[in-house]
């Protein structure tokens, strides 16, 4: 009788039952470097690669142990929390397990995926009947699964029937895979060996890291045009295209309207309104800004990137109102946040 794929996710859904405790090898029969995607929040991100030569893999349940076949630890997770030994091997990093990536094949020998993992996209829809194999002497279940987007290979997954352990993963075009080539099954497995207690590097100190790091080469080659190229104040006038690109009229019968120029985010703002004495109360108004007042309206007018040259701004107030001098200046001011 045909095993059904719904079987197989329900016995490797949380991982090892039986634990596991091998040797992993991968291979990746391209030129092409391996791509990997990674998201952080300003951290490096934690990315753990397999020596191709080989690795010691330990797995119960969501847990797992990785060491160099010299003894060196390279990676640990409880099943929540990861560290990763790469950078430096007396200071791990740690960081949630969600935000580990793998480069290049064996991940699913790694890491025990959330069930959302299996139940989304196109991923978990098998291309051909599940197949019952042997695999290092144990049944096995042999499935080959739709790949997630129409540019990638399908993904073949070999799955110890007793543990739901995977053993191995191909790529369905042959670049990619990883297996185990030895391993044990079923020997006690201490929980203390899939964590770490020693000195750490949180993802905090690698985003303070990271930001130091960025300042000091900032600062770096700043130094390097000033002694290359120039010390001076590069302050010099810019022509700047102030036509509205949008315009709204706040009130047709008095003339007030409001307009933005530039494209994009947007360069800047001006504004009109009848003259008054109240305040005026201009969200996007800056200490860059300039407001102004002829005989029958008040001005304003802020440009984001840059400021306003008295020439320009003369010049700005001669297009808009060439025949309305400027006699005063109207009290323009931000609206106070709200505060609960």
């Amino acid at each position: 009788m045909t095993t059904a794929w719904i079987q197989v996710l329900v016995t490797m859904v949380d991982g090892p039952t039986t634990p596991v405790d091998g040797i992993v090898r991968t291979h990746h029969n391209s030129d092409e470097p391996i791509k990997v995607p990674t998201i952080s929040y300003g951290e490096k991100p934690v990315v753990v690669g397999l020596d191709p030569d080989g690795v010691r893999v330990i797995r119960a349940g969501r847990k797992t142990r990785v060491e160099a076949l010299t003894g060196e630890l390279v990676f640990l997770t409880d099943g929540e929390t990861a560290w990763h030994f790469h950078d430096d091997p007396s200071r791990p990093r740690r960081t949630p397990l969600e935000r580990v990536h793998i480069a290049g094949p064996g991940k699913q020998l790694l890491i025990t995926p959330p069930t959302g993992h299996w139940v989304r996209g196109n991923y978990a829809r098998p291309t051909r009947p599940v197949e019952d194999v042997e695999f290092l002497g144990r049944p096995c279940w042999s499935v080959e699964l739709a790949p997630r987007r129409p540019d990638k290979p399908s993904v073949r997954l070999i799955v110890d029937a007793d543990s739901g352990a995977v053993l191995a993963e191909h790529t369905g075009d042959g670049i990619d895979g990883a297996a185990f080539e030895q391993a044990t099954f079923g020997a006690p497995a201490d929980p203390a060996v899939f964590t770490w207690n020693g000195p750490i590097e949180t993802d905090d100190d690698s985003r303070g890291k990271m930001v130091a790091a960025a300042e000091t080469r900032r600062r770096q080659t700043y130094d390097w045009f000033r002694e290359n190229v120039s010390a001076a104040d590069l302050h010099v006038p810019v022509l700047h295209d102030l036509t509205p690109q949008w315009i709204r009229i706040d009130d047709e019968a008095t003339g007030a309207f409001s307009a933005g120029f530039g494209g994009g985010e947007g360069d800047g703002y001006m504004a009109r309104r009848p003259r008054s004495s109240e305040p005026w109360n201009l969200a996007w108004y800056g200490e860059a800004a300039a407001a102004w007042s002829t005989a029958d309206f008040d001005w304003a007018c802020h440009v984001f990137r840059g400021t306003l040259h008295p020439e320009g701004l003369s010049l700005l107030q001669r297009r808009l109102h060439p025949n309305d001098p400027v006699v005063g200046q109207p009290d323009v001011r931000r609206p106070e946040p709200n505060r609960r």
